[in-house]
């Protein structure tokens, strides 16, 4: 039986982040470190592929830079019901192919030393005694000190080690199509919320596929009962610009989302990156996956030098953390944006008389904190929003 430290499921961004902090910053337990995935890289991972340069700001910092094709981002649009707006952010980032941007990161992985096995699907994680079982569908038995879940939404490790199933609160649908007329340029991304029927959005971002240039649009759908038929969505939404659904293949994937309620962490097992919880007003999710590795990543060596692998406190170290705060941020966006709520909340009004606060989630997104002129705006527009906002409540009143 192999035996290890740690054993890291899921070799994402989240898993890859965790190893690759390990590697730059904690050597001593990144030699005993050993990371599994299930499938072979190259593989294809079902996302919309935006990448916030905040991503690439972290990576960076390891000396990390992949080398992968990426249509750069300078521009959000957002559309609701009676609103158009937009922002320009020349360092928001760009959309990438998670087949080519999680591949490129494993590489560097397994360049600089890493303990990767693909191919390894793992069957069960079974926690006991002084060490962690993991099991391989092939019958091989794994032993080690903890094991890290980095194996998504719907991970064996989060179904092994008795965490809640939990919620999935978002369902996404998306395509790979041609160009269409009247979509935005190509330094563009739209959300597009026009529905108030709608608990949710469509969008198109830009993509390169295998060098073309095709765009990636697609639904993403809050769950929740009455919402009718999302492949007849994205259907109707395709076809007003002149697309056909029937040409392109359907990718779905679903979206539990971070939760203020679950805990993160059992005896010598700890979840990060989607198996935890990801931005479920957009759905975002590289970004968190990589800052959760960042965050993880310390925490696990102190955990191992004091011999404390119950790991008590990793949830709260997270929603203390300013992941954990960005994510609680989302998380009250997801309940006051979504469907008719824009209406009766007056957020609509809010958005369009406040451009700042649009602005800075594009700052986030980039990396960008706040500065005097930033400040300055955001004082400026609230009072408009706000009465924007009013006026809107009073005239539904």
């Amino acid at each position: 039986m192999s035996t290890w430290d740690l054993i890291i499921v899921g070799a994402g961004p989240a898993g890859v982040s965790t190893a690759l902090h390990l590697q730059r910053e904690h050597p001593e337990l990144a030699g005993r470190t050993l990371l599994l995935e299930k499938e072979t890289f190259p593989r294809e991972k079902y996302c919309a592929g935006g990448l916030g340069n905040r991503a690439l700001l972290r990576l960076a910092k390891l000396d990390v830079h992949p080398t992968v094709p990426m249509v750069p981002i300078r521009r959000v649009e957002v559309c609701t019901e009676n609103y158009k707006m937009g922002v320009e952010e020349p360092d928001f980032g760009g959309v990438v192919r998670r087949m080519e941007f999680d591949h490129a990161l494993v590489q560097t992985y397994v360049q600089r030393g890493g303990q990767l096995r693909e191919a390894a699907k793992v069957e069960s994680v079974e926690p006991g005694g002084i060490g962690v079982r993991v099991k391989l569908a092939d019958g091989e038995q794994l032993e080690a000190r903890a094991v890290v879940g980095t194996d998504g939404v719907a991970g064996v490790v989060r179904r092994s080690c008795g965490f809640s199933g939990g919620v999935y609160r978002a369902q996404v649908l998306e395509v790979d199509t041609d160009p269409a007329e009247g979509d935005p340029p190509r330094d563009t991304i739209r959300f597009d919320a026009s529905w108030p029927d709608f608990q949710g959005y469509a969008w198109d971002f830009p993509t390169l596929v295998k060098g073309q240039e095709l765009v990636c649009r697609g639904m993403y759908l809050i769950r929740t009962a009455g919402e009718g038929n999302l492949k007849e969505r994205l259907r109707d939404y395709l076809a007003v610009r002149g697309l056909d659904i029937r040409k392109y293949r359907l990718k779905p994937f679903g979206e539990r989302g971070y939760s203020l309620t679950e805990p993160l962490a059992r005896d010598r097992v700890l979840l990060a990156g989607e198996a935890a919880g990801i931005d479920i007003a957009t759905g975002e999710g590289i970004a968190q996956a990589i800052a959760y590795g960042a965050l993880a990543a310390p925490y696990l060596a102190e955990a191992f030098r004091k011999n404390r692998l119950d790991f008590s406190d990793w949830t709260r170290r997270v929603r203390l953390s300013g992941l954990g705060k960005n994510l609680l941020g989302r998380l009250i966006m997801y309940h006051c944006f979504y469907g008719d709520r824009r209406r009766r909340a007056g957020t609509e009004g809010l958005l369009h008389g406040s451009p700042a606060i649009l602005e800075a989630f594009a700052r986030g997104f980039s990396g960008r904190g706040p500065d005097a002129r930033f400040l300055a705006k955001l004082a400026v527009g609230l009072p408009r929003g706000l009465g924007e906002a009013t006026g809107a409540l009073l005239k539904r009143a």
